[in-house]
């Protein structure tokens, strides 16, 4: 069964991270072939696991027509039928070479269906492209019921042509000393993963940690890099605030490790992988009421949700000063992860489509020879 795996990003990020957990998880039987720019880390992961059977070479979150060509070209000579798309810049490719090459079979993974940014033309425009290339899509996964609802609402497809399937990961290990060798061990952490762009909105979560900048028992653990890092790392500096940058790592279990506190400011989410891997540590989430957060973060018993600055200050000094209620939020997150962010669920889930598209294309081919 082969398979191609479909993205116009390869570095560091929720949607990479999601595909190099299904490439590593998938059951013996498929054959997985890769799209995606040369960026570190995962285009070279990828090029040199086993797994992986072929890669072919996009431009990072360009469109390039003679790429979709190449693309097709690689197709039809490893003889690909199913095709699984993942982002919208994947999306356009996909559902293009579904035109150009009617036999594949096409699945597309939203992974955050966004147009909080967009403007009344703009959004419409978006909006009208989605309902055309739906048209060439078989199967559209959604990672939470809020980005399928929102999906839906906006026309993009039918309800039959989507199944909700939740992001997953393996269960982080709690590494004992974390704290002790970062030098930590007597202040509480409160960390986030970013991108450091507009939608993690890093701005209000640097106004939140200023409300704090006179506790010096607390530290914010920021992890990542990305276009507004500079200039909060500078104004961090200024302003003397106690914010901790890593840049991006691939110690992610490390420094959550240390964390006490999980903090997201996004404006918009899929379903957020760092806030899943908080989760599965047991660390309390204090974030942002949007889609895809409030569907890790069930609010009063895993963290809490908020609307702006104040409400997220109050919400941690609660954490932090009634241990009870931390330890309580502690613990239903633990169980709240393995009852739905386990990685087998998904994996299992997608298998599923893959093998009924599969025998559905067997079955085509076989009933055409018969003709």
């Amino acid at each position: 069964m082969k398979i191609l795996l479909l993205t116009v990003r390869a570095d560091y990020g929720g949607g990479p991270q999601h595909i190099d957990l299904l490439i590593n998880n998938l059951s013996d039987g498929f054959d997985i072939f890769i799209a995606c720019p040369n960026d570190e880390p995962y285009y070279y992961a990828w090029q040199n696991n086993k797994k992986v059977k072929g890669i072919h070479e996009l431009i990072h979150r360009k469109f390039s027509l003679k790429k979709l060509f190449s693309l097709n070209s690689f197709i039809k000579k490893n003889q690909i039928t199913i095709l699984h798309s993942h982002g919208k810049g994947a999306g356009i490719y996909s559902r293009l070479l579904k035109i150009i090459n009617p036999k594949l079979k096409i699945i597309h993974s939203l992974h955050g269906f966004n147009v909080q940014q967009y403007g009344k033309v703009k959004k419409k425009i978006y909006i009208t492209i989605e309902k055309f290339l739906s048209l060439f899509t078989y199967q559209f996964i959604n990672v939470s019921f809020g980005e399928q609802n929102l999906c839906l609402n906006n026309k993009i497809f039918k309800p039959n042509k989507s199944k909700v399937i939740h992001n997953g990961i393996h269960k982080l290990i709690r590494l004992k000393d974390a704290k002790q060798k970062l030098n930590l061990q007597d202040k509480i952490v409160i960390s986030t993963i970013s991108r450091f762009d507009l939608p993690k909105n890093m701005f209000m979560a640097y106004t939140i940690a200023k409300m704090f900048k006179d506790y010096n028992n607390i530290i914010f653990l920021w992890i990542g890099d990305g276009p507004d890092k500079e200039l909060l790392e500078r104004k961090a500096k200024e302003e003397k605030l106690n914010i901790y940058f890593t840049g991006f790592t691939k110690d992610i279990p490390f420094y959550l490790s240390a964390t006490d506190i999980y903090l997201s400011t996004s404006l918009w989410e899929g379903l957020p992988i760092a806030l899943i891997e908080a989760q599965s540590l047991g660390i309390p989430i204090v974030a942002t009421d949007v889609v895809g957060n409030n569907e890790v973060t069930i609010n009063n018993l895993t963290g809490f949700l908020f609307k702006d600055e104040n409400e997220a200050f109050r919400q941690i000094l609660k954490l932090i000063n009634d241990n009870e209620l931390y330890n309580q939020f502690s613990s239903n997150s633990i169980k709240y992860f393995e009852e739905n962010f386990e990685i087998i669920k998904m994996v299992q889930k997608i298998e599923e489509i893959y093998k009924m598209l599969w025998n559905k294309t067997n079955e085509k081919s076989a009933n055409s020879r018969l003709v």
